[in-house]
């Protein structure tokens, strides 16, 4: 509505500076306009706030809406799977009133295992809680069903719930679809990943090169290595260090033969005579020959250490280190793998380097070498833990907690089963001592995680001072209606 502009532009100009005249409005209009401009006992700026009311309510009276023809609505697809029943969606509702956004993917986990879908009124608010956290989009994608994936047609920001294909998504999707789409098929098929990824490469800009890149970290092997290494010489210095930290993941790439090599040659084994000279032993000696290869310094190893107490030379070769599979030590000297780490941590000036050896245990998934570390009283390998068996990684845990608590707890926090009663324990001993930063938004984040046992237990983690301890108090009540949520959602779907 043209005349309605006019208006504005009055208001914001000023009457001074500027009239509304009556050609500026719709003929319905003139007549009034009329009757107010020779109302004399008027100000000019009365007359100006009487049209532009009379204007206001003739704009909200309502219009006559454009007819397109071709515009139709699809009648919604009939549903497969049955409602959930009242109790389910009553323990729902009181989860959306507590807005805890934990308790609502188990929930919604619940119901997309039990195969059911949430009744038409609240297919509304779970898609519009989609918009915002779309770790949840896949749960109410499922829960909302036909009627949900209809209704979406009608709601740009609810489009996530239409079920498009993963070629569909990756050919027209947004940026976080695209690279969804390529984190998923990574995952159950590799190599069409990379072939997809491979026809795309040259529409792509170089942010998004650079996201697309880091899917290719799951499953990857050595038949990426061809295409990495024929893309080294892209000008995006952002996309070559993803390409370069792909290529640092792979055994037998070009990158990693190239620091063994260089290791190799640093390497030398000699014989020491003991005290009286009576016996020997075998020490291992690593120092980097006179020349280097100087292009190693162009994909990622630093020259210089940050450490007074590391020289240049320590730092290159710690680096080395991390970078190099383990396995390589064990075919170069053929022994195993203990042999070889006694070799290290036997030797004062190479005991430095077993962390490196620790993060080349992680970086390439050495399970033999993993057990090795853990062994050490006064380290902390959380790069290791998923390659121990859950058996060994909670008594591993329980073992650093007290030393390391704050470390272990985020990684627990990453945790898709729930804590030991053990484990449990000993972490509500420690966030009972920190409500700061243990607070409410903690428990609410984990009550997936948190088994129900603790309920019995919660008061003896009260903390000595009185203050502290009342806080602990109003937290457990809290706690307490976390888990009763929790056990009710078990309970309903159960029925």
């Amino acid at each position: 509505m043209q005349f309605w502009d006019n208006i504005i532009n009055t208001a914001l100009l000023g009457t001074d500076k500027k009239q509304v005249n009556a050609g500026e409005l719709c003929p319905d209009l003139s007549s009034i306009f009329g009757d107010v401009s020779s109302n004399e006992t008027l100000d000019k700026e009365e007359k100006f706030l009487h049209i532009a009311a009379i204007a206001f309510n003739y704009r909200q009276s309502g219009i006559t809406p454009v007819l397109r023809k071709e515009i139709t609505i699809k009648v919604a697809q009939p549903e497969e799977l049955p409602y959930c029943n009242k109790q389910t969606l009553q323990i729902l509702k009181e989860i959306l009133d507590e807005e805890s956004i934990p308790l609502l993917k188990f929930w919604l986990q619940q119901c997309v295992v039990n195969q059911q879908l949430v009744i038409l009124d609240l297919i509304p608010t779970l898609l519009d809680i989609g918009r915002h956290h779309k770790t949840l989009r896949p749960f109410i994608t499922a829960c909302c069903g036909k009627r949900g994936e209809w209704l979406s047609e009608f709601n740009p920001d609810w489009n996530f719930s239409v079920r498009a294909t993963a070629e569909e998504l990756w050919q027209t999707g947004t940026p976080d679809e695209r690279k969804k789409v390529l984190q998923l098929l990574r995952e159950t098929d590799p190599t069409k990943a990379r072939e997809w990824l491979t026809q795309s490469w040259s529409t792509e800009n170089a942010n998004s090169k650079a996201e697309l890149l880091k899917q290719l970290k799951i499953n990857i092997s050595a038949e990426d290595i061809n295409w990495l290494e024929s893309l080294l010489n892209e000008k995006s210095q952002k996309v070559k260090d993803e390409i370069l930290h792909l290529l640092k993941l792979i055994p037998t790439s070009g990158i990693i033969l190239q620091y063994w090599n260089l290791l190799q040659q640093s390497i030398e084994l000699k014989k020491e005579k003991k005290l009286l000279g009576l016996s020997s032993k075998t020490v291992l000696q690593i120092k980097l020959p006179n020349v280097i290869d100087e292009s190693i310094f162009k994909t990622g190893i630093e020259k210089l250490s940050s450490q007074k107490n590391i020289s240049e030379e320590e730092y290159i070769i710690y680096q080395l280190i991390s970078l190099t599979p383990p396995n390589l030590w064990q075919e170069h000297f053929n022994d195993t793998a203990e042999n070889v780490y006694i070799l290290f941590s036997n030797n004062k000036d190479l005991e430095r380097y077993l962390p490196a050896l620790g993060l080349a245990t992680g970086r390439f998934k050495n399970n033999e070498w993993a057990i090795l570390f853990i062994k050490e009283e006064s380290k902390y390998y959380q790069d290791l833990l998923p390659l121990l068996t859950k058996d060994i990684r909670i008594k591993y845990l329980l073992n650093k907690i007290e030393a390391f608590a704050d470390s272990v707890i985020q990684f627990l926090s990453n945790e898709n089963e729930e804590w030991s009663p053990e484990l449990t324990s000993v972490i509500f001993k420690h966030t009972a001592k920190n409500p700061y930063q243990y607070n409410r938004n903690f428990y609410n984040e984990h009550i997936h995680l948190i088994p129900a046992t603790i309920i019995k237990e919660l008061e003896k983690y009260a903390p000595p001072e009185e203050y502290n301890a009342k806080m602990w108090s109003n937290m457990c009540e809290y706690i307490i209606k976390l888990i009763q949520l929790k056990q009710q959602i078990l309970s309903a779907f159960n029925q």
